[in-house]
Order: C-alpha cells, then sequence, then structure tokens
C-alpha cells in the first residue's frame, strides 16, 4: 500500500468512527476532526498505542486524562458543532475506548510526525488549519 493510500484510509476509519459515534452529518467536517486529532497526538508526542493507552488509563479523575479528553471532546464540539458538552465528552470517552479508533489516529499521528520534514511529505492533509500547523507550528 502506498503511503498516501495509508493516510487516507486511516483518515477514513477514524471520520467514520467519529460519525458512528455522533451521527454528524458533514462528512467533511469529521474527516478534518481526524486529522485535528491526529495532529494534536503528534504536537504531543503520542506516537504510539502503548502511550495513547497510557493515558487512557489514567484514573479519570487524573488531571492528565482530564485535559486529554477535554482536547478530544472541544475537538468534537469544533467540528460537529454539538454544543452538548457531556454528549461530547461521554463520545471521546467512547471513541478512546475504540481501539480501531485509536490505532487509525495512531497511524495518522505518526505519518504526519516522519513526513513533516519532507517536503510535500503532508500533501495528503485536506484541513486547512492542520496544513497551516505543520507551515507555521501554530494551530
Amino acid at each position: 500500500m502506498f503511503v498516501d493510500e495509508m493516510l487516507f484510509d486511516n483518515t477514513k476509519l477514524a471520520a467514520y468512527f467519529l460519525w458512528e459515534n455522533t451521527l454528524a452529518d458533514n462528512t467533511l467536517q469529521l474527516w478534518y476532526c481526524s486529522e485535528d486529532v491526529a495532529c494534536f497526538l503528534e504536537q504531543s508526542d503520542i506516537l504510539t498505542m502503548d502511550q495513547l493507552d497510557f493515558i487512557t488509563g489514567l484514573d479519570v479523575c487524573d488531571i492528565g486524562y482530564i485535559q486529554f479528553v477535554r482536547h478530544i471532546a472541544y475537538r468534537i464540539y469544533i467540528y460537529t458543532g454539538n454544543d452538548d458538552a457531556l454528549f461530547n465528552w461521554f463520545t471521546a470517552e467512547r471513541l478512546l475506548g475504540n481501539g480501531e479508533w485509536k490505532q487509525a489516529l495512531i497511524c495518522m499521528a505518526s505519518f504526519y510526525n516522519t513526513r513533516k520534514s519532507v517536503a510535500g511529505g503532508l500533501s495528503g492533509i485536506h484541513s486547512g488549519k492542520v496544513k497551516n500547523f505543520y507551515k507555521t507550528g501554530c494551530l
């Protein structure tokens, strides 16, 4: 499988699980959300399942767990437009319990990490926000 196909397939899978859990009707926004979450993982240096499992395995009252889930829930809010904070929080937790979703995001984040210094290496990213981050270093 070509590298860009791998990125495409993992983004498609991550966006599908976002749709399945939110039922949001704007598929492009779910695609952008997947790219943004993967970018968040990459910039947080969370590039392996072990690292992600460590964070999601923290006690739900642990500030590290709370801050991490809050980041995911906020992105769900931004991209779906659903302003129900509890829905977004529980959706984030449900998704973080889905091994396929997590693996797709880890693959995306690892791809971003290894390709960000290659000219044109991130041409498969569709989100303007994420593209801009890798150009400027700011979200």
